[in-house]
Parts: structure tokens; sequence; C-alpha cells
């Protein structure tokens, strides 16, 4: 590992640890006991860590959705691929992230909000599409504007004005918005598959 994923390992810990406003190059040096120096060598301050630590997960989701789309035999089993990694995400990360991305760091919002308006949304139309020509979806549903609704409720889900981290599991809490939308846009035979694979993932 180079010294510089040793700096990128390290801040991310202490993110998903703490959030993104209170950590200081000093608390990251002081984690990996190394001088602040040697940090500041590799990156000009915080705000560059941020930027690179967001671009490596955007770039991971984009990569397992791309791989899950590939190895699953449909549309559902694809969604459902997707919730084991992400709910694990969501078990380990603080919850104020987001909220902090936007506030206090620009630049990497803006490239968390591109990603979700073109990336994400033409893979969740790309899925909605697919369950429909597998007859597995309902075939009457916009999928433009689903994929809209979908896209937006990640971040709803992260609000901690609406689900306050004292009250509401993260995880559950993006869990059961996922489990709602796709009962929604289900048909009969989808509701089924569906169901199968819910089962299969709590055991």
């Amino acid at each position: 590992m180079t010294v510089e994923q040793q700096i990128l390992k390290g801040t991310e810990e202490l993110f998903f640890r703490y959030g993104i406003k209170g950590i200081t190059m000093d608390d990251v040096a002081k984690h990996l006991s190394m001088s602040k120096r040697t940090i500041y060598e590799k990156f000009p301050n915080k705000e560059a860590i941020v930027e690179i630590l967001l671009k490596e997960h955007l770039k991971k989701h984009l990569d397992d959705c791309k791989k899950y789309r590939s190895a699953a035999i449909n549309a559902i089993e694809e969604i459902f691929m997707m919730l084991a990694p992400l709910k694990e995400l969501f078990e380990t990360i603080n919850p104020r992230i987001l909220f902090e991305l936007k506030k206090f760091h620009p630049l990497a919002w803006k490239e968390f909000t591109d990603f979700k308006r073109t990336t994400l949304l033409e893979s969740m139309i790309a899925n909605m599409k697919r369950g429909i020509k597998e007859g597995l979806y309902r075939e009457d549903i916009d999928v433009n504007i689903l994929a809209i609704l979908r896209i937006e409720e990640v971040e709803i889900a992260w609000n901690q004005e609406i689900y306050p981290s004292s009250k509401f599991d993260l995880a559950k809490v993006h869990v059961s918005m996922l489990e709602h939308f796709l009962y929604g846009i289900t048909n009969v035979k989808g509701h089924q598959i569906a169901e199968k694979y819910k089962k299969q993932l709590k055991n």
C-alpha cells in the first residue's frame, strides 16, 4: 500500500466513524501515526481527500452496477444483489456524511449530484426497462418518472431531519425504501420472485 493509499484509507475510517466536518489533518496524522508534513506532501488539503474518496466510491458503485447487471439472471435479482454491499455500507458509515458533504464541500457535492442524475438515473432506467421486457415489472409504469423518484429517495433516506439516526437505522431505512419501490413496480409474477429473493437475503 502506497503512502497515498494509507492516507486515504485512514481518513476514510475517520470520516465513516465521526463524519467529515470534525476531522482535521492533525486527526488524520495522529490516526496514522504519520507526520502532518507527509500528508500535505501528498494532498494539499482535506477537500482534496474528500473529492478523491468520493470519486473512488462512485467508481466502485458503478463497477458493482455493471457487474451485478451482467451476473443477475433477471432485473429483480440485479436489485437484490446490490442490497448486500449497500446494507453493509450503511451499517458502517456516519449518517451525517451526506449532509456535511452538501454543506461544506460544494465541489464533491456537485460530483455526487452529477453522478446521481446521470449514471444512477441511467442505471435505474435500464433496470426498469429490463424488468418490463422480462415480464416482471408492470408495463404501465413511466420509467423516467419513477427512476427519478428512486434516485431522490436515496438522498431523502440520508436526511437527518427526516430520518434522524437517533430514531432510525440508516440501513433499514434504505432497504425499506427500496423494497417499497420494488413492490410498487413489480407485477404479480415479479412480486413472487421478489419475495423469494427477500427470504434468501434474510437467511
